[in-house]
């Protein structure tokens, strides 16, 4: 014990572990992550063990490491956390056992154990999101079971004649359609090895490298701190994949570096709660939705990649210029030259860092899996991590790497099986189809206005879940309707994940802009509100990829450049409009903010030559006003 204390110690958000508990826990996480280090490397388990694993240790680390109330144990887990531990194992080692028979021989007449454990497994995985992500998505899963029951008295097309209980735990337990179906499929396949490649990189040094090169580039430049936050934002969240765990990692250093260089609390817990929300569609890795994303529309991850290309692009143009911007308005300079390491130093001592992403991409291109990528990225980063002494990756930090990947799965993947219920409740009841009917006749069949529905339902949706769960429930409920009426598939799922995204920063549930402003010290309304300012074009890129799909690659090598060198343009003048302020100082009155506007928005949605035309001519106009007004001072004088 005095050789390993780390193995005795385990911190939550909720809950510290000591003793022989948190020996339990560590011993559990790491194990978990060996075994799906091995599946992602080797794959040489059942398709029910694969699945069922997965739920079952998240959710036994769930139960050890957070409390159920408020007045429930901070230090151990109690009694209520044992047995549902031990129902949680019994329900689906049940199920991983019994898959086969019951496919075999009972397919529609499920036993009285089946019902039995199918009550149970469903019981705990309600739980086990509730624990970890609060009352909301559990709540909705409740609504789509009791939906099932009585539908016959849901309104209009909604309404189905109803199903009876036994037939509800069958097909949500026993089955691989909801339980134990795509989503959790996805997250044990996918999701999970690239967590624990993200661990592994973070303890291999990475992370500080990266955070290095990032001040090293931006730290002289005015507002240096917060293009810090930007480009350590868009590295780490492109590994870590959680917008909320990319805040609280890089915030850290951060949103204090932010606040000590003269941004305000509320703009400087902003500005990384945007950034971290944007590292989630920042390829090479992007977040846990695009293994989703790739997988409901059969099109392989590595496409996904390099479609995300353009769009995270220019998203984070923007979010640099209005961070730039700002820096302009508050009249901030960068940080001290002290402060600011050498960029050839740090790239010398940490080029390397570099490798198991290139690993990761050659893999991908050559045309291995993604999980298999993670193995190898994972294996890469242990491995080069020897290059320095300090940095040397033991058979110490490498448990702990195995027990980091576990833990940070452990929230992320909680809600998975209540998914995977919600997503049974939809399929069994048809009601996806019957969704997109109601709002294609509710929007009338306008594109645009069903465009805007879908971004409110998911605004909706996104309060208290996360983004794969968000985006889980609208690829089911809403991109069916956006194809229907026209929009490619690929663009429709993208939409609405982007759209997904949006939630983690739109008030008044936004848990990305809420951590930021928990370490900013700042008013979380206020907080959101500034990083919906910061994140403007998230709102736009649903439209966009509807409206502008050059974006997305789609058409002549000719159209996509030039679509992309305007969509630019035309983002950075609107942040110029938001922000009030251009790169030369100077006032800009309200007439001109208008101008600016309305010209970036023509670029950024060119539906013509001529509207193209009319956009840059009021820019231009918008340009010139500015500068004749700056320069009839001097003239004066």
């Amino acid at each position: 014990m005095h050789n390993f204390p780390w193995l005795f110690r385990v911190e939550g958000a909720r809950r510290t572990l000591t003793g022989l508990y948190a020996l339990a826990f560590n011993l559990t996480a790491a194990g978990f992550s060996l075994f799906y280090l091995y599946t992602s490397g080797f794959g040489l388990v059942s398709t029910e063990s694969n699945r069922g694993v997965y739920l079952m240790l998240t959710s036994v680390l769930v139960f050890l490491l957070y409390p159920a109330t408020r007045r429930s144990p901070t230090d151990r887990p109690s009694i209520v956390d044992i047995v549902l531990i031990a129902l949680t194992i019994a329900s689906v080692g049940y199920w991983i056992h019994q898959y086969v028979s019951y496919a075999i021989f009972r397919v529609s007449a499920p036993n009285q154990w089946d019902l039995a454990m199918g009550a149970i497994a469903i019981a705990v995985m309600l739980e086990t999101s509730r624990r970890a992500l609060g009352p909301v998505i559990s709540t909705i899963a409740i609504v789509f079971l009791l939906q099932l029951y009585y539908g016959s008295y849901l309104p209009g097309q909604l309404a189905h004649p109803g199903m009876s209980v036994e037939r509800t735990l069958e097909f949500t337990y026993s089955t691989q359609e909801a339980l134990f179906g795509v989503v959790t499929a996805t997250f044990a396949t996918f999701v999970f090895p690239f967590m624990i490649f993200g661990a592994f990189l973070e303890r291999s040094g990475a992370g500080a490298f990266f955070m290095d090169l990032g001040t090293a580039i931006a730290g002289r430049w005015r507002g240096g701190p917060a293009k810090i936050a930007v480009m350590t934002s868009a590295f780490f969240g492109s590994i870590s994949g959680s917008s909320v765990a990319n805040v609280v990692t890089t915030g850290s250093f951060t949103i204090p570096l932010m606040k000590r260089t003269g941004y305000r609390p509320h703009d400087a817990g902003a500005i990384e709660a945007i950034a971290s929300t944007g590292g989630q569609f920042m390829p090479p890795v992007m977040g846990a939705g695009v293994f989703i994303l790739a997988t409901l529309t059969e099109t392989s991850y590595l496409t996904i990649a390099l479609i995300n290309v353009i769009p995270a692009s220019v998203f984070f143009i923007f979010l640099l210029t209005m961070v730039d911007l700002e820096a302009v308005r508050l009249g901030l300079k960068g940080l001290p030259p002290a402060e600011i390491p050498s960029v050839r130093k740090v790239l010398a001592r940490g080029w390397h860092f570099f490798l198991p992403l290139v690993a990761v991409i050659g893999l991908l291109f050559v045309g291995y899996s993604p999980e298999f990528c993670a193995f190898w990225g994972t294996v890469s980063a242990a491995v080069l991590s020897w290059r320095h002494k300090s940095t040397r990756m033991g058979p110490t930090a490498v448990v702990q790497g195995l027990i980091g990947g576990a833990q940070s799965n452990a929230a992320a993947g909680a809600a998975i099986g209540t998914l995977g219920i919600i997503i049974g409740g939809i399929v069994l009841a048809g009601l996806g189809l019957k969704f997109s009917a109601v709002l294609i006749e509710f929007s009338g069949g306008n594109l645009f206005l069903a465009l805007c529905l879908v971004t409110l339902v998911s605004i909706i949706i996104g309060m208290g879940s996360s983004t794969t769960g968000s985006y889980i429930i609208l690829s089911v409920v809403a991109a069916p309707a956006l194809i229907q009426l026209g929009v490619p598939t690929i663009a429709a799922h993208l939409a609405v994940f982007y759209a997904a995204c949006l939630s983690n920063i739109t008030p008044p549930v936004c848990v990305s802009a809420f951590a930021g402003a928990a370490i900013a010290g700042a008013p979380p309304m206020r907080t959101g509100f500034a990083a919906l300012k910061f994140g403007a074009t998230l709102v736009l890129m649903p439209f966009s990829f509807v409206y502008v799909p050059e974006l997305l690659l789609y058409g002549p090598w000719g159209d996509i450049v030039y679509k992309t060198v305007l969509y630019g343009v035309g983002s950075v003048l609107l942040a110029i409009s938001l922000q009030a302020a251009t790169p030369v100082p100077g006032p800009v009155s309200i007439p001109q903010r208008i101008l600016f506007a309305v010209g970036g928005l023509a670029l950024m949605f060119p539906a013509t030559l001529l509207i193209d035309l009319i956009g840059a001519a009021i820019a231009i106009g918008a340009a010139a006003w500015f500068a004749l007004g700056k320069s009839r001072p001097a003239q004066v004088r």
